[in-house]
């Protein structure tokens, strides 16, 4: 985690895009950390406190637009063709259509739920999500995640790695929570009769 940190810390805001457009993408970058570390170089005036928050933004921006197109352009294409050979092609439209209806959803909260976040954007393009959509609840999602991690480590100061401890404390019973709500739902219209 140091290594990613001095990243952030040497290349400012151009490490932080990069590092939350991969971080995003499913690369195993520790995404609330760097933000909350950006908020406090934004403490310490190495940073720019609305430019950390924007730049953070774009970064987490790219990373799930790049996400959500390679799940359009590759994995609807990849499950239509297969779907069909090992019968699973109406359980597929099935999915497709809980996705439709609660994906956005899982989009949005999806940023606050580590190995979800990751998921979110590829299954909105396999369920092939209109970009508009997708775009409201991605990107609104997105500000709202960045906003609060950068602003965290803005306001905690010198005591910014508190993020750390409790993100990880609360975060992943809320998230556990979460996924299973959606599994349970999702799971539930896989077995409806048509």
């Amino acid at each position: 985690m140091n290594s990613f940190l001095s990243f952030v810390a040497e290349y400012s805001y151009l490490g932080i895009f990069l590092a939350l457009g991969l971080g995003i993408m499913g690369l195993p970058i520790p995404d609330e950390t760097l933000m909350a570390f950006a908020g406090f170089m934004a403490f310490q005036g190495r940073l720019y406190y609305p430019s950390a928050v924007l730049v953070a933004f774009v970064g987490t921006s790219c990373g799930i637009t790049i996400g959500y197109l390679l799940g359009k352009a590759y994995g609807h294409p990849f499950l239509e063709k297969y779907s069909a050979r090992v019968h699973i092609k109406r359980k597929l439209h099935k999915a497709e259509k809980w996705y439709s209806r609660y994906g956005k959803f899982a989009l949005f909260i999806g940023y606050f739920i580590p190995g979800v976040r990751h998921f979110t954007a590829i299954f909105a393009g396999i369920a092939l999500m209109p970009y508009r959509v997708f775009a409201v609840f991605a990107y609104g999602g997105g500000l709202l995640w960045t906003l609060t991690f950068v602003s965290l480590g803005y306001f905690l100061g010198k005591k910014w790695e508190l993020v750390l401890t409790y993100s990880h404390k609360y975060t992943v019973p809320f998230a556990v929570l979460i996924t299973l709500l959606l599994l349970f739902n999702l799971l539930k219209t896989l077995r409806r009769p048509k």
